[in-house]
């Protein structure tokens, strides 16, 4: 199956789109931004893999990648990369990604969404939330011309990016997301289960860490038996993001009776993406078969 996969992910870096529909979210500032200009930057990591990132993120977009069979009523995935609400690891945690995902014939969404900068926000804490909801709002109503089944739109989050795919799993309002898919994710904001070399608490919080805070944004407290099902990744040995987090929050669904898969890798660390060269496993095909066995996607 991995050799399958292999060649499936160096096809979808071959056969990519031409080109990519890439759409604001909002017509005019985001809200809750203030009149500042745009300083986004593009660069590389100087720890780990070297992987590009974007940063100083004030103009939120989202890319759309779509399948070639574009008749087929289809699934769709919204794509939240990681970075520590600091920053988006936006290519191999994006747009990699989501090429993986077309080739398989799911429509897939790489949002950009605000990253934290001084002095850009009147409460930036809210901004990530309210650029997940207004993609939401864009792939509904244009379900129609993209072919996209609304009862199959899931959300898919790397690192910080699986936090805010878990919050919205429990906060969702007007739509809600049928699957969720989370890829060593932060999920609590609580001292036990925040690693020490993690930042997205205290960046996304600006720095004042209320105990209310702490509880409002940690997902795994909030599970109820209308959360969205889960397929879950971790690796023992990530110390950015704790293995406790994806226990925590996969325990609370069990217990309520959600249903949802938890895959621990043993070695891996953190921000491996589709890839966890230490095992040499992709993950992807377990988690396509788990689509499968719940519905969220038909071959």
């Amino acid at each position: 199956m991995n050799k399958i996969f292999a060649l499936l992910v160096v096809c979808s870096f071959v056969q990519s789109a031409k080109s990519q529909e890439v759409i604001s979210l909002y017509p005019s500032t985001a809200p809750g931004c203030l009149e500042v200009p745009d300083m986004e930057i593009a660069s590389k990591s100087s720890k780990g893999n070297g992987r590009p990132f974007v940063a100083n993120v004030t103009h939120p977009t989202i890319t759309v990648y779509l399948p070639k069979n574009r008749n087929a009523i289809r699934s769709s995935v919204i794509i939240c990369p990681g970075g520590g609400y600091s920053r988006l690891s936006i290519e191999d945690g994006g747009y990699e990604a989501a090429k993986v995902f077309a080739e398989a014939g799911i429509a897939a969404f790489v949002l950009k969404y605000r990253t934290w900068r001084d002095s850009a926000y009147t409460n930036y804490k809210l901004a990530p939330f309210q650029d997940l909801t207004q993609a939401l709002n864009i792939v509904y109503a244009n379900a129609g011309k993209w072919n996209i089944d609304t009862t199959k739109i899931g959300i898919l989050g790397f690192s910080a990016g699986g936090h805010l795919t878990s919050m919205a799993a429990v906060t969702f309002q007007k739509y809600k997301p049928a699957f969720t898919l989370l890829i060593y994710p932060v999920i609590s904001f609580t001292d036990s289960l925040t690693s020490k070399t993690s930042s997205s608490r205290s960046t996304l919080l600006e720095g004042v860490i209320t105990d209310a805070d702490k509880r409002a944004y940690s997902p795994e407290l909030h599970i109820s038996k209308h959360t969205p099902p889960a397929f879950i990744v971790h690796a023992t040995d990530d110390k950015t993001s704790l293995v406790g987090n994806s226990i925590a929050y996969y325990n609370g669904l069990l217990a309520n009776k959600v249903p949802a898969q938890l895959l621990i890798y043993e070695k891996g660390g953190h921000g491996f993406a589709m890839y966890n060269k230490e095992e040499d496993k992709y993950w992807f095909p377990d988690a396509l078969k788990w689509l499968i066995q719940n519905g969220f996607y038909k071959q």
